[in-house]
């Protein structure tokens, strides 16, 4: 039988607990009821009522649970908050005397053990992305994407309520993006999955929501359907097997494979690249005659350029640049251009200089990786003069913007 030790509060509340030491071990008794106990424990409340602990197993039934709280009271687990009523005690709440010991014990993960663990996991992807974009080595790097990275674990960093295993999942889905565009990989999400999970469906509805908010998928070839190349214009377009007039519409996305079949195009003086998809879809809504108007997803994949580069064999003609008014832009421009400098066409940026850059609200500073594309970039010799006059005002104000913010 065991001594208590009460505490009164006047003469019908009480505070009882057993004259003993909190067990460093479960009971052959507790033992029974490990999975009853789990439940209790999982909560994290120092305190529960005694409804609020029956509702919580009410499956295993209201005898099994008062008697696991006697054994609890008995063997020095709990306090046991009690009132006197029609001369009799009735207890109506527990006090946990060593919940994170308990915890341990059945194998619970307690709330300062996710905290541990939820702040390595962070440190570590904090010096995974340090060591990035402390990294200069490769000439393709995407500003953008080092941005998105940041912006993406900061955003993870600040929601504080999300279990360790969705965290876990989101820092790993960090990296895949990281390898996916370091390797210069392309295609559909189910393949982006297999490649981040082992699985084409490895990841679920909500973590593909939280990959698009955070990052441009598009941009980065992750995508959801077919390849497309998105155009508008004053053109018609020439298949083997018939024509389309893109006047009719304000836009289009053509299949990048049907694109490299074109026979014919009619009416292009001019093309004009964007990289702002808003920019593109704003612009295609009144464009000059003659213009052929391509949007320029980011940095193109290797199937995206050769469809242009089928473009100017099938209709040569001049073409205009713009980027967004940063490094990662200007990169991307001067790949665009490569493919009009190939065919001794004339290619011009057009809309992102310097007078672009000083006067738009946005206020945005050069990370590291923009540093250091700015000095691979002012090191070309090839590269064009407007261009090279707005990486020195970037170098100079060390501030970048996007181009939606004036196209």
């Amino acid at each position: 039988m065991a001594d208590w030790i009460d505490a009164f509060s006047g003469r019908s509340a009480r505070v009882r607990r057993a004259d003993v030491k909190v067990p460093a071990q479960l009971s052959i008794d507790l033992q029974a009821h490990r999975n009853l106990l789990a439940r209790w424990a999982r909560t994290e409340r120092q305190e529960a009522a005694r409804a609020t602990l029956l509702r919580e197993v009410k499956e295993a039934g209201i005898e099994r649970a008062e008697s696991v709280c006697e054994l609890l009271l008995r063997e020095g687990w709990i306090e046991r908050r009690e009132r006197l009523e029609g001369g009799t005690w009735h207890w109506h709440a527990i006090v946990w005397r060593d919940l994170a010991g308990l915890q341990k014990l059945l194998g619970v993960v307690g709330r300062q053990q996710r905290e541990d663990e939820r702040r390595l996991a962070l440190i570590e992807a904090q010096a995974w992305l340090a060591a990035r974009a402390q990294s200069g080595e490769d000439a393709a790097v995407d500003p953008d994407l080092l941005d998105e990275l940041t912006r993406a674990l900061e955003q993870l960093e600040a929601e504080r309520t999300l279990s360790i295993e969705v965290l876990r999942a989101r820092l790993r889905l960090l990296r895949a993006v990281a390898d996916w565009h370091d390797s210069g990989a392309q295609g559909p999400r189910r393949v982006f999955a297999l490649r981040a999970g082992g699985d084409t469906k490895a990841i679920g509805q909500a973590d593909w929501r939280w990959l698009e908010a955070s990052f441009d998928l598009e941009r980065l070839r992750i995508e959801a359907f077919a390849p497309q190349i998105w155009m508008a214009g004053d053109a018609s377009l020439r298949w083997s097997e018939g024509q389309l007039d893109l006047r009719v519409v304000h836009c289009v996305g053509l299949p990048l494979q049907d694109v490299t079949r074109l026979q014919g195009i009619h009416g292009v003086e001019r093309y004009w690249l964007i990289e702002n998809r808003a920019s593109f879809e704003r612009q295609a809504r009144g464009l000059p005659p003659g213009v052929l108007l391509l949007w320029m997803p980011g940095r193109p994949s290797s199937a995206w350029m050769q469809a242009v580069s089928h473009l100017l064999v099938t209709c040569p003609a001049p073409s205009w640049i713009s980027a967004d008014a940063d490094p990662s832009g200007v990169d991307i421009a001067c790949t665009a251009m490569g493919l009009w400098a190939e065919r001794g066409l004339q290619a011009e940026p057009h809309q992102m200089g310097v007078a672009q850059l000083a006067s738009t609200p946005q206020h945005w500073p050069l990370n590291q990786h923009d540093e250091l594309l700015l000095d691979r970039l002012l090191d070309r010799a090839d590269l064009n003069g407007d261009l090279m006059l707005l990486c020195k005002a970037m170098r100079e104000s060390r501030l970048k913007a996007e181009q939606e913010a004036w196209l």
